[in-house]
């Protein structure tokens, strides 16, 4: 059903009470089919956005006016989120089933509006089920005003060299990081359920949706085995991975499915066991010499659209300067290397000063498995004789592994936001909330309790709020409060989780070992100061919790509700959210967002 026409009185009312300068109204048309598709060599069905994958970029500029309409072509219903993005005044247009709209259901079409409060990177994917992993995302790129403050002259203090680098961020490429699989997500689950076991293994990381399937020698796997993993394998009674590169399925089912009741037999020997190459085209970046102070520069928006894994990505033989993170500006880090995981976006400056190829390399970190993805950057002078071929140097190995001493990371808790982010100094609320498998070992909680999949086709809680409901699976808040959400990993061993809140952004306060014992931030920070950071912490839309290997750990995060409206938080490894690893929020219960009409009474 549609309801293009008719945007109701309400709904400009809300709109036009949010930044106006230059706005325009930026439609865009995203029609989602069901096709088959080959992009790391083996085809198999997935979802195409406007026939491609990944989807086109969604470009804009801060202030615009956003109409996003989808047409669902596919036999299955869908919605579409727009990661990062807060929504501000627009809660109906976040994307989530059974929270903030009803589902896109087969040959209809849904409108998304809302207004570009924010510039920088963002991405679009699908929130039902583990539609993700079948391919449906891409871009999102808001230019800021002109007359934004950039961080660009602590990196230069030539003006011209400052224009250079203004200039590569207003033609920014995004490079969408994924990783792959040749089974669709509907087919995964189900190996899953069957099973009684969850399947980390991945077949091909993609670069831009390209990318190719290596099997490494065995020789090669052994040798580049972490202690994370011997440690598994030992306590799986293992000697090593699969020829995949990925740790058995048995150790699974003898370490984290341990008495818990599991069928191996329902799981294809190609899920874990078999590799089979494939010599798939990988992306190429193409850029020439600029005429910008006789330097040229590249900006990149790295965005990891992982549906598991976490990851280390580099470019050979040039040093990144890292200016944003999740969309805002920070005080640029120069880095060789930069871990990636699920959601995260990173803006990075790039001096280009020798013609050439250079490897662009995206290692996965994530314990159960081992692969990489490639790509090329080919930087050419037009006034130069095309440079000769060669290798180029990596400063990170096949699993991201720094190959010398002085290959520097990203440091997040060094990251300073430009300008400054004031966070309060106490919360008015703190929730803690116990993460665990609750069930079968595909079965996660974020609080004890599994979020119910079958939400998705409830009305959304955004159209009836209810302001008692504090449980296992919901939170509730005042507006103009500020709320601690206390992670705990209170079983062990537990992998991380990148957790992503939908609605506005939060400060990392402090992470550590053992239970999180004390009643508040403010009481655990007098025994414990050294552990927290309450006067410039890190903010971002996700932040991954510490793993537990060896017994509890905890994460502490603060954000404050000016945004009303139902919301998710959410553990943003698909198996994990789709095994039930969320809790809804109801921010701002106090002062609920009316609905318009043409979303209220959309079926």
């Amino acid at each position: 059903m549609w309801f293009r026409q008719g945007l109701t009185s309400l709904t400009w009312a809300l709109l036009s009470a949010l930044p106006t300068c230059h706005a325009e109204l930026k439609p865009f048309e995203l029609t989602l089919t069901w096709e088959k598709h080959a992009p790391d060599g083996f085809e198999k069905k997935m979802i195409l956005t406007n026939g491609q994958f990944p989807g086109p970029p969604l470009e804009m500029n801060y202030g615009d006016d956003v109409e996003v309409t989808v047409h669902n072509k596919m036999p299955f219903n869908t919605t579409l989120h727009y990661h990062g993005i807060e929504m501000l005044h627009t809660p109906w247009s976040d994307g989530v089933p059974g929270l903030s709209q009803r589902q896109i259901q087969p040959g209809a079409s849904f409108v998304y509006r809302w207004k570009a409060t924010q510039a920088g990177s963002y991405w679009y994917h699908s929130h039902h089920q583990g539609q993700l992993n079948d391919g449906m995302y891409g871009p999102i790129v808001i230019h800021p005003e002109a007359s934004a403050a950039r961080p660009f002259d602590k990196i230069s203090k030539d003006p011209a060299v400052v224009r250079a680098m203004k200039q590569a961020e207003a033609d920014v490429k995004p490079l969408m990081l994924s990783d792959h699989r040749h089974v669709t997500s509907e087919q995964g689950w189900e190996i899953n359920v069957k099973s009684g076991l969850e399947t980390p293994c991945y077949d091909s990381i993609l670069i831009n949706g390209k990318g190719r399937v290596d099997c490494w020698a065995p020789e090669k796997i052994a040798s580049l085995l972490t202690a994370e993993q011997r440690l598994f394998l030992q306590l799986g009674n293992k000697t090593a991975f699969t020829a995949k590169g990925c740790l058995p399925a048995s150790v699974i089912a003898n370490v984290q499915a341990n008495g818990k009741q599991t069928n191996l037999s329902a799981i294809p020997p190609d899920i874990f066991d078999e590799c089979t190459a494939t010599n798939a085209p990988r992306e190429v970046i193409k850029v020439s010499k600029g005429d910008y102070a006789n330097e040229t520069w590249v900006a990149f928006d790295l965005i990891g659209t992982f549906g598991l894994i976490t990851g280390v990505f580099s470019i050979d033989e040039h040093p990144m300067h890292i200016y944003a993170v999740d969309g805002d500006y920070i005080e640029p880090q120069e880095v060789e290397a930069v871990s990636i995981t699920n959601g995260d976006r990173y803006s990075v400056m790039v001096k280009l000063d020798k013609p050439g190829d250079f490897t662009m390399r995206m290692a996965s970190l994530t314990m159960p498995q081992m692969f990489t993805g490639y790509a090329t950057l080919s930087y050419r002078d037009p006034k130069q004789a095309t440079p000769p071929s060669k290798s180029s140097v990596g400063y990170i190995n096949d699993i991201g592994a720094n190959t010398t001493a002085n290959v520097r990371f990203f440091d997040q808790a060094k990251m300073k936001a430009f300008p400054p982010a004031p966070v309060a100094r106490a919360a008015d609320q703190t929730v803690k909330v116990s993460m665990r498998v609750a069930g079968q070992s595909y079965n996660w909680a974020l609080n004890n309790t599994i979020y119910p999949m079958g939400l998705d086709n409830e009305t959304p809680l955004l159209f009836h709020p209810d302001p008692e409901r504090h449980n296992n699976v919901t939170i509730t808040t005042k507006n103009d409060t500020w709320v601690d959400l206390v992670f705990q990993a209170v079983v062990f061993p537990m992998p991380p989780h990148p957790i992503h809140k939908h609605g506005n952004k939060m400060y990392l306060l402090g992470q550590g070992d053992g239970l999180f014992k004390w009643s508040s931030v403010a009481e655990a920070a007098k025994e414990i100061p050294q552990s927290f950071n309450l006067v410039d912490p890190p903010r971002r839309d996700g932040f991954t919790t510490p793993p537990a290997l060896q017994g509890p750990t905890w994460m502490v995060v603060r954000y404050h509700v000016h945004n009303p409206g139902a919301w998710l938080v959410h553990c943003h490894v698909q198996s994990h959210l789709q095994g039930g690893m969320s809790m809804a929020i109801q921010d701002g219960v106090d002062q609920w967002p009316t609905v318009p009409p043409e979303y209220w009474n959309y079926k």
